[in-house]
Order: C-alpha cells, then sequence, then structure tokens
C-alpha cells in the first residue's frame, strides 16, 4: 500500500544563507539593548521554529509575558503569510527573522524572497479561500505598530510592540 503526502517524510536542505533575504540595516541597528537575526528554510517547520525563537528571545532580554504571548501570535502570522505568498515558501525558500529590543520597544520583522514564482505549483494550498484575510487584523490587534516594505528582491512585514 503507497503512503499519502501527509505520511511521507521529507528531507529538507539546510537555509543557503547566501541567497537569505536582507532588510534594510536600519531593522537591527540603533539604540538597541539586544537583537538577533535568523535565517531558515522556508517549510512547514519553520513557523513553529520562528516562534520558538522569538518566545525564547524575548524570554533572555526579560520582556513580561503578555508581551512574549503577543510577538509569537504576530509573528506566526507573518511567518505564515511569508510561507503562503512568496518564493520563500516555494523549494529552495529561506526567509529570515529579525528581533531588536531596546528600552521601549521590540521590533520583529520577517524578511521573505519577495512575490512567488506563478510557474512553481503550490506546495501550501487551501481550498477554502475564506479562511484567508485575518493575519493583518490579528497584527495589528497584537502590536502598537506594524508595516510592510518592499525591495527589488525582498519583502518585509514587521511589527513593534511598545514596552511602556
Amino acid at each position: 500500500m503507497g503512503t499519502t503526502d501527509s505520511q511521507e517524510v521529507r528531507t529538507f536542505a539546510s537555509a543557503d544563507t547566501s541567497s537569505a533575504p536582507v532588510v534594510d540595516p536600519v531593522e537591527y541597528t540603533g539604540s538597541t539593548t539586544d537583537h538577533t537575526v535568523w535565517s531558515c528554510v522556508g517549510n512547514l517547520t519553520a513557523v513553529r521554529s520562528i516562534r520558538s525563537r522569538v518566545r525564547e528571545f524575548l524570554g533572555r532580554t526579560g520582556c513580561a509575558e503578555h508581551v512574549r504571548d503577543d510577538a509569537e501570535l504576530a509573528v506566526s502570522e507573518l511567518a505564515t503569510n511569508a510561507l503562503l505568498h512568496s518564493r520563500s515558501g516555494q523549494i529552495g525558500g529561506v526567509m529570515t527573522l529579525f528581533i531588536r529590543v531596546d528600552s521601549r520597544t521590540v521590533r520583529v520583522a520577517v524578511a521573505d524572497q519577495g512575490r512567488k514564482d506563478p510557474h512553481v505549483s503550490d506546495v501550501i494550498s487551501r481550498e477554502d479561500q475564506n479562511e484567508y484575510g485575518r493575519g493583518k487584523l490579528i497584527v495589528e490587534n497584537c502590536s502598537s505598530r506594524s508595516g510592510e516594505y518592499w525591495t527589488e528582491a525582498t519583502h518585509v512585514a514587521w511589527f513593534e510592540i511598545d514596552l511602556r
């Protein structure tokens, strides 16, 4: 008897950081007290890994539990959107997480590899299109500010949570 796609074990290659998305250096420099940058392969385990990295990093920097909860939920939405709507979610895709904490603000950004290649079939798909469109509302409710910007090859979605 054959296996279904959900039963099949898939092997994913390590992230090639030479093709990792980049952001404006302003994202992670300045009057910071702590920051981190991390790139990962854009597959289904990436969202869980990114959530975990955010929670662990913010815990180490002493952020309150409610800040960690909000940041974890918001970054989950950003990472999921990167997988669903960009080349980062296609074979060989990479996304990059940026976290910066200073005395007033937590800033989190997810950089992806820009628009999907329309000639490559989706690995991730949904039949019920009514499930889309709530992520931005979730991010806005979890954060003090949020936004996005594009470079020639990169899309960056970000949010900030005020600590005071």
